[in-house]
């Protein structure tokens, strides 16, 4: 998704995006603390600001069960790579097509669901956008049509035994997965012009590893990443965040489900009668678990948004090799 600004509209959505990020932070701040107190389950989502799955219950009830959330890592995208693993073995590995130059960050970490494996990260610029001089994965700038551009993620699983080289276990290829925003568990979705005609909602930005346990089935756990947009506007900017969940398919990453996790708005009202213009705030956050009931084998998952009574429920489709909507 491309964006252009003048240099008036710029500095003013720095600002708006920069208060935005503050209100965020102390709220995930707040949610969280509130969260540690009343935590019952073992399970935690790593690196991730929200509520996310839990291992289904054993009792046989059809009943969800959420995790609590984690503080964030330090390290979301794991840059600081694991002993034994580097860039250049990683990238040839994960992304081998990807040229270098390109590459803006490559990152890993342990993956507790699986012996001796990590989850990987390739994030590179797009096209023949030089990438930034510091790791990062989320958009740059495009001298060529001043215009900010999204990264291409690559994921995958590597396996280190010890004492032996790196192998690949599985691998994504590149993420062209759009999350599920025409059919979000929230109130708020982007309003993008190239949303609005089809065209594939892709990431801007890949924020963090999610790896909670997420056991979509008696045999299998998932992983996540998550995921971001941002839409700045007169008055105002909005911010939406995705989970994507994935899981081994062969020698195939798949991603099975793009689920909508998030959304912000903050933007300026009317005026008021003493003529300063008043700011409305809209946090909408949805809860991820795992049921007990099944599909195919495979645990039906629950959308539910903070607050509000309405469920969704995702299913297994054994045809298309992923979640989708619940008929």
């Amino acid at each position: 998704m491309l964006y252009r600004f003048t240099p008036t509209i710029l500095a003013a959505t720095l600002a708006l995006c920069a208060a935005a990020a503050t209100a965020q932070s102390a709220a995930a701040q707040s949610a969280t603390a509130q969260a540690a107190a009343t935590q019952v389950a073992p399970v935690q989502v790593a690196a991730s600001s929200t509520s996310a799955s839990s291992a289904p219950s054993s009792s046989g009830s059809a009943s969800a069960s959420p995790a609590r959330a984690a503080k964030p890592a330090a390290d979301p995208l794991g840059i600081a790579l694991p002993d034994g693993l580097d860039r250049a073995t990683l990238l040839k590995l994960v992304a081998p097509e990807v040229d270098a130059a390109r590459v803006m960050l490559v990152g890993a970490k342990p993956w507790p669901r699986r012996a001796n494996s990590y989850v990987v990260l390739v994030c590179a610029a797009p096209g023949n956008t030089a990438a930034s001089a510091s790791p990062d994965c989320s958009q740059t700038f495009e001298p060529s049509n001043a215009a900010m551009v999204s990264p291409t993620a690559y994921v995958g699983v590597v396996e280190r035994a010890p004492d032996q080289a790196p192998k690949l276990v599985a691998a994504s290829g590149a993420i062209e997965t759009q999350a599920a925003w025409d059919d979000a568990n929230l109130t708020l979705t982007p309003s993008s012009a190239d949303f609005a005609r089809g065209v594939p909602l892709l990431p801007q930005q890949w924020d963090q590893f999610d790896l909670a346990a997420y056991k979509i089935s008696d045999e299998q756990y998932a992983f996540g990443l998550r995921a971001g947009w941002s839409e700045p506007f007169a008055g105002g900017i909005a911010t939406f965040s995705a989970l994507y969940l994935f899981a081994i398919q062969g020698d195939r990453l798949a991603v099975i489900l793009a689920e909508p996790m998030k959304a912000y708005r903050n933007m300026a009202t009317d005026r008021s009668v003493n003529r300063r213009s008043e700011r409305e705030i809209q946090d909408e956050e949805n809860v991820l678990s795992m049921a007990s009931s099944k599909t195919d084998g495979y645990y039906d998952i629950r959308i539910k948004m903070k607050g509000d009574k309405h469920t969704k429920t995702r299913k297994w489709s054994a045809q298309q090799g992923r979640y989708v909507t619940a008929e």
